[in-house]
């Protein structure tokens, strides 16, 4: 079962059990037929009719809506959900929702939550008080077969491998993903690879990627910890021809689901020119997937794939510049982030835009189908583009709620600039001028910028929240803080406080654990192609640097720390870093 706080968008996770049966009713077959939920868990469902007539959908126990998303209701048993077409033949699946008394703390997307807060708030056990050289450091290591490009994901008290552990999950750019014990280390719990025989992972020669020498997996999985389903999409080299394939795999083996893998394809997909960067979103029952270039070798688009979490079946695909060209959606590894109306929203870079088909160098926002709800454009869009101005190589931040103004922000940099705080219930479209009141707040100069290798770029990173504090890590500068107004809507144009150590090209993607509203420490891995060092800061004021490790070798771009337990994971390109208590 799951349950997500409102203000945070925090999922908290706890085993329970549902079962699912279904029937044909004729002509009419629902899927899934089986599948297990929590009060207010949702469930995308399906329904395959045999003479290509339309259904109409209902439901005991919940809701469900006229595409067939299922909200489970807060009363226990077993209820109905059926499909409908108009020779009156049905189709039926049967829910059965319970509760669980037993709860755990888990990490099962990138930076934590849909939101993309990057803020972990069950934290007990690291603090302000004890993370520092004397108290705080590695513990141990794990080697694995490739880079980790991907954010390391957990889940606590699983049963697996004949007992019960903490685990932590970690994904490589040579196809593979490993289950570590993520308290005491040792032999893999598990570990499979995913390279098909007679195939290889793509090599960055030939693909001109920037991401080098293989490219595997990418983009951060995702954890299903009710159905205990971890996701993840892999590229391979097969007779000369790119494939990615999305997989799904049992978290306490490493075996394939049902359906799994599926190849991932679309009219128009051309895969040796794309790159599945960002980090995957698990919402309204699909899984859901972006892919930006490969180097910026045409032809090439920005894609999003939905697919059902259940089945693996393709539920849609969007196509950000479908009558125009490039509009990548990378976001320096970000995951898409999603509300708690199950809405997506992305940034795109450059490309075509008309804001009806093409919609490069734009904040978008889509409805769970993947249709266009609305987006933002600057008005300077098409000069961005003329000289590489990325507006999308950052991620976007979906404020937890505020209290007055504005109650649903987003807010976001990219190579540009400027900071965006935008409207998500208005996002404004085109904008005509700058600062012309389209957006909530545009603050320019703030972040990045300084010099250094890419000088003029600004931002490849998603800013963290904390007690309405940002935390931004720009390009070539210093971590800042800056203070959000919860009635207002606006951030400060100033930061609240900021580290004296300036981090490398391309930045760093903050995170922050707490204990609620205490104890907060903001973690961040400085990278470069010969070594990565992890930082530690007090969260309320950023020039307490509390602890700064050793060199760990040489490290993959974005690598994001992971804090949960009392450890922080965090991978390089040849291992996986734990550190705890010493």
């Amino acid at each position: 079962m799951q349950a997500k706080d409102a203000t945070t968008g925090t999922v908290y996770t706890t085993p329970t059990n549902i079962t699912v049966s279904g029937s044909s009713g004729g002509a009419v077959t629902v899927t899934p037929s089986s599948v297990t939920l929590k009060p207010g868990a949702t469930q995308q469902f399906t329904a395959s009719d045999s003479a290509g007539l339309p259904v109409t959908w209902s439901a005991t126990g919940g809701t469900i809506t006229t595409s067939g998303l299922y909200t489970a209701g807060a009363t226990t048993g077993t209820f109905t959900v059926t499909a409908t077409d108009s020779n009156s033949n049905k189709g039926t699946a049967s829910v059965t929702i319970q509760n669980s008394t037993s709860g755990s703390l888990n990490y099962t997307t990138w930076k934590n939550d849909n939101l993309r807060t990057g803020q972990q708030l069950q934290e007990t056990v690291l603090a302000p008080s004890n993370v520092n050289s004397t108290h705080f450091g590695i513990k141990f290591s794990e080697s694995v077969d490739g880079y980790l490009f991907a954010q390391p994901l957990y889940l606590s008290k699983l049963s697996i491998a004949g007992g019960t552990h903490n685990v932590v999950f970690v994904a490589t750019e040579h196809d593979s993903v490993y289950a570590f014990d993520a308290d005491t280390g040792g032999t893999a719990l598990w570990h499979k690879n995913f390279i098909p025989s007679g195939a290889s992972t793509v090599s960055e020669s030939f693909v001109g990627s920037t991401i080098y020498p293989e490219i595997g997996i990418t983009g951060t999985p995702v954890i299903d910890p009710f159905a205990g389903t971890i996701y993840f999409v892999t590229e391979t080299l097969e007779s000369s021809n790119v494939v990615f394939r999305l997989h799904a795999l049992d978290v306490t083996t490493g075996n394939e689901r049902p359906s799994s893998p599926v190849v991932i394809s679309a009219s128009g997909f051309q895969p040796k020119e794309q790159l599945q960067r960002p980090g995957l979103l698990l919402a309204n029952g699909n899984v859901y997937i972006a892919f930006g270039s490969q180097g910026d070798h045409l032809p090439y688009h920005g894609w999003i794939f939905a697919y059902s979490a259940g089945s693996l079946a393709q539920i849609a695909v969007w196509n950000s510049t479908s009558t125009g060209g490039e509009g990548a959606i990378w976001m320096a590894g970000a995951g898409i982030s999603a509300d708690s109306s199950g809405n997506l929203y992305v940034m795109t870079s450059n490309g075509d835009y008309n804001g009806s088909t093409n919609f490069g160098q734009s904040f978008v926002k889509l409805s769970p189908n993947l249709t266009v709800l609305d987006h933002f454009t600057p008005y300077n869009w098409s000069s961005l583009s003329a000289v590489d101005s990325d507006l999308g190589s950052g991620g976007i931040l979906l404020v937890p709620t505020q209290s007055v103004n504005f109650p649903h922000e987003l807010i976001a940099c990219g190579k540009p600039t400027t900071v965006w705080v935008l409207n998500r219930d208005k996002m404004g479209g085109l904008e005509s001028a700058p600062n012309n009141g389209q957006a909530i707040q545009e603050v320019n100069s703030v972040v990045g910028g300084g010099a250094g290798t890419q000088s003029t770029d600004h931002c490849f990173m998603t800013p963290a929240f904390w007690q309405q504090n940002l935390y931004f890590i720009g390009n070539n500068d210093v971590m800042k803080a800056f203070h959000l107004d919860s009635t207002t809507g606006l951030m400060s144009t100033a930061p609240t406080s900021k580290s004296s150590f300036e981090f490398l090209f391309p930045g760093a993607q903050p995170v922050v654990s707490s204990n609620g509203s205490s104890n907060g420490i903001v973690w961040a891995a400085n990278y470069s192609t010969s070594s990565v060092f992890l930082h530690a800061y007090d969260a309320t004021n950023l020039a307490t640097e509390l602890y700064r490790s050793v060199s760990l070798g040489a490290g993959a771009k974005w690598a994001t720390p992971t804090v949960v337990n009392g450890k922080v994971y965090l991978g390089t390109t040849s291992k996986l870093y734990v550190f705890g208590s010493m």
